[in-house]
């Protein structure tokens, strides 16, 4: 597996001119593989994205339908990224589509986001498969995915804060961003939204003449003592909890459902219920409230001890993992903290404060832009929260956490940054 290709060299943010004419004049120079793609499904959203797109890809698989897949970041290996008909991408492959995309550019500049997109579309060009799987990787309207004109389907998922210093300012301007994803006379699946935000999708969706499928409108998806219950005007269906943990989950797995419903109404797709059940109960997302079972860290702790890795990094995310927590430890948790540069560490915290019995700050060893472990520390404080400075996870959970006095206290969360579940699991290999 590719931890991180040589080329091309990660250019930081988008270019500033934050236009879509490069990435169609390399595609054009490599035949336009997007327009030879399977069927796409489009996805953008603030939080959500990736797991929604792996609950669709893994009930489609339960329909026996072949699903290609582009999502970003990579946590461990470039290779995640790109998911051809059910599997990562070969090596050799992979490779071998950089090199092509290297040659087309001849030396003018370009992204790491915009040449894995490249990739992968020309690796879905060529092989085949039902459907495909595109998820946005910021914003929407002039995001590197957003050369795709012919989606059958878009799906968008929450919208919060995030992203501003590019997105804009407030939700309303970030949903326009999104929107613009959605295409004439093409479905799109929105999940449930502040009233301004969806009113701002509307207007979008008017001017684009986009046909539109709400969460809160035209479907509703709720927990209940069994599962959940997915309601639309012509059923009321009853499925099991997804096996992503954490109640916004119920929403995302809403937005595969209504997409699903409209996959099978509109265009033929074979979904039965069997097949949703399945694919909800037997999806896997890393890194979104993971249980971690192996391990050389995990085998060292004591036993009826946890460990969940979650990705969450904005505020949005924030509000939901502390509802979790609240939810399931009420006694409160060890938290591992890394995060990126120019992220609001205290507006973070803020959620999760009533839980934490101590904060370990961590430099995150995977991102450039981190944030170092005395702002960390100082942010912490500056809101009440118990925090050092530490080395390393693996410092964090051996000389700090494991000999805390907090009784009762038996679950460790890490969060603040996706590119932490790379240190993780780096640290976390279990000897060869």
């Amino acid at each position: 597996m590719i931890y991180m290709p040589h080329w091309p060299k990660p250019l930081g943010h988008r270019p500033k001119d934050f236009s879509l004419d490069r990435i169609k004049s390399f595609l054009s120079k490599l035949n336009n593989p997007e327009k030879k793609t399977p069927p796409i499904i489009h996805i953008a959203g603030t939080n959500g994205k990736g797991s929604t797109l792996s609950f669709v890809r893994y009930i489609m698989q339960a329909a026996g339908y072949k699903v290609h897949a582009y999502t970003s970041p990579h946590l461990v290996n470039f290779n995640e990224r790109i998911v051809v008909a059910g599997s990562y991408i070969d090596d050799t492959e992979l490779y071998n589509l950089l090199e092509e995309c290297r040659t087309a550019i001849a030396g003018q500049p370009i992204t790491l986001f915009e040449a894995a997109t490249i990739t992968a579309f020309l690796a879905f060009s060529r092989h085949k498969a039902d459907v495909t799987l595109i998820e946005v990787g910021m914003g929407g309207r002039l995001d590197a995915t957003n050369v795709i004109d012919n989606p059958i389907l878009t799906i968008i998922t929450s919208i919060a804060l995030d992203h501003m210093e590019y997105l804009g300012p407030n939700v309303e301007i970030i949903a326009g961003e999104k929107a613009g994803i959605m295409k004439p006379n093409i479905p799109c699946v929105i999940a449930p939204q502040e009233e301004s935000i969806m009113s701002t999708l509307g207007f979008h969706a008017t001017n684009k003449k986009s046909l539109l499928y709400r969460g809160g409108f035209e479907w509703n998806c709720s927990k209940q003592d069994s599962g959940m219950v997915f309601q639309s005007a012509i059923q009321s269906i009853e499925f099991p909890l997804p096996s992503l943990k954490g109640d916004h989950q119920i929403i995302n797995a809403g937005n595969a459902v209504a997409a699903c419903s409209i996959l099978s109404g509109k265009y033929g797709f074979n979904i039965g219920e069997e097949d949703i059940t399945s694919g909800l109960q037997h999806t896997y997302w890393p890194a979104r409230l993971e249980l971690i079972k192996e391990g050389n860290l995990i085998s060292l702790l004591p036993k009826n001890w946890q460990l969940f890795l979650d990705g969450a990094h904005n505020n949005d995310g924030a509000r939901v993992l502390s509802e979790w927590v609240r939810d399931n430890f009420a006694e409160g948790v060890y938290i591992i903290f890394g995060v990126t540069r120019n992220r609001n560490v205290e507006e973070f915290l803020k959620h999760l404060k009533p839980y934490i019995k101590l904060l370990c700050a961590v430099c995150v060893k995977s991102e450039p832009k981190a944030t170092n472990t005395g702002l960390i520390r100082e942010g912490a404080n500056n809101v009440g929260i118990k925090a050092i400075e530490c080395e390393s996870i693996g410092d964090a959970i051996l000389n700090h956490i494991l000999k805390a006095s907090a009784q009762n206290v038996k679950t460790i969360l890490i969060c603040g940054s996706l590119f932490l579940a790379r240190d993780f699991a780096m640290e976390n290999r279990s000897p060869a």
